[in-house]
Formats: structure tokens, sequence, C-alpha cells
């Protein structure tokens, strides 16, 4: 314990000074993941992504091998408030595109977002992404704990537990606080080149037995 408390110490003042040193279309540092029941191997995912190459039409946000992401996923322009029309394409379908400068699986699935205008020369355009992934492999309930294991990409990224349940271990230095629902949340910063293997176990809360009122007996 002592150790990961002198190491999130270590991590968090070198993190800062980093993000603000970045130009908003350089941002895309951040993603927030809050866990559902276990037993439905629910999570929602919240991220940023920033779109600068002239003439791009759409955005896109690829789907892990293993999981499922729901059809309500939902993409934002944050810099005019609405919602792009958005759907679920193949990998192949998005190396047709050309976009970007490695190909991804042909059989791969991604989230993508149709931008109301292509972007113009020298501007980018903000995204804000909102999916719903299932992934019965790594997120379970076993013999009554949660167990949620998952690579992290972003320099930045932030875990909320499910109402209820309660923190019994992590395997990656972090800092845990409470949301404004009382729930655990927890704070992974990456400065390394790599990802970070996290490994989350939770249990349920105790449930407080009912207060007994004594009764009076009367005369």
């Amino acid at each position: 314990m002592r150790r990961a408390l002198i190491a999130i110490l270590t991590l968090l003042p070198l993190s800062l000074p980093a993000q603000e040193s970045f130009h908003r279309a350089e941002q895309d540092r951040e993603i927030s993941y809050w866990l559902l029941d276990p037993a439905t191997h629910q999570f929602r995912i919240s991220h940023d992504l920033t779109v600068t190459r002239a003439g791009q039409k759409s955005v896109h946000s690829f789907v892990r091998k293993g999981s499922v992401v729901s059809p309500d996923a939902k993409m934002i322009d944050l810099d005019t408030g609405k919602a792009l029309v958005t759907h679920t394409v193949s990998g192949k379908d998005v190396n047709a595109l050309g976009y970007y400068p490695h190909p991804v699986d042909a059989e791969s699935l991604a989230v993508q977002g149709d931008l109301e205008q292509p972007v113009a020369e020298g501007r980018s355009t903000r995204v804000r992404v909102q999916e719903t992934y299932t992934d019965p492999v790594g997120y379970t309930e076993e013999h009554g704990e949660l167990l949620w294991k998952r690579t992290l990409g972003r320099p930045l990224n932030f875990v909320t537990l499910p109402a209820g349940w309660m923190l019994t271990s992590v395997d990656t230095p972090a800092a845990i606080s409470l949301d404004e629902e009382g729930r655990i949340r927890l704070r992974f910063v990456n400065i390394r080149n790599d990802e970070l293997s996290v490994v989350i176990k939770a249990h349920r809360r105790p449930v407080a037995p009912p207060s007994e009122t004594p009764v009076r007996s009367h005369p």
C-alpha cells in the first residue's frame, strides 16, 4: 500500500503540467468508464476525439475485439452541440475511406459519426463519443466479487464503480475518490508510451440491518 501511494504522488505532479501544455486539438487525453451491474457485463464510456484531416467527413470509435457496442451509441459535435448521425460500420469500410495511416482489421467494427460538413483546411472538429459496451470476458462477477480487466491507453483514465459497490483491490496505482453520487471513482495516470493493464475488484457494500425501535411498556 505504501509503495502504491508513493507511486500515485510521484505520477500526479508530472501529469498536470503535461496536460496544460497541450493545444485544444491535441487533448484527446481523457476517457471515462462507468461500470454498470456486473451481471450485465456492461459499462458506459465517454471520450473525445479531434478530427484534423482536411476533407474528412466522418469520425470513428473502434470497438475492441471481444466487446459488443450497444446500438444507442452517440457522437456529439462539441463545437455546435449537435448530435451526429451515428451507425456501425466494418473495418473494411473504414479502410476504404483512407483517413487513417494504418489499416484496421477488415472484420472489426467501428462506430461512425457523420460530420455535418467536411473538415476545412487548417481547422479541426471536436467530437464526444458516448457508448455502452458489453464485455463478458473482461467484466464479470465471480462468487459475489466484481472483476474488471482492461488495458488503458489514454494518459488520463477514470473508472467509476457501480452504486453500492466498494473497492477491495486494484493492481495499478490510482487516486481514489467519491463522485457526486457517492460512487467510488479511480483515476489512473499513464505517462508511459504503452498501455496500463488494470485489474479492479470490488464487493457489494453490506446492507445495514434496520434499526429496531424499543417497545415501551405502559403501566
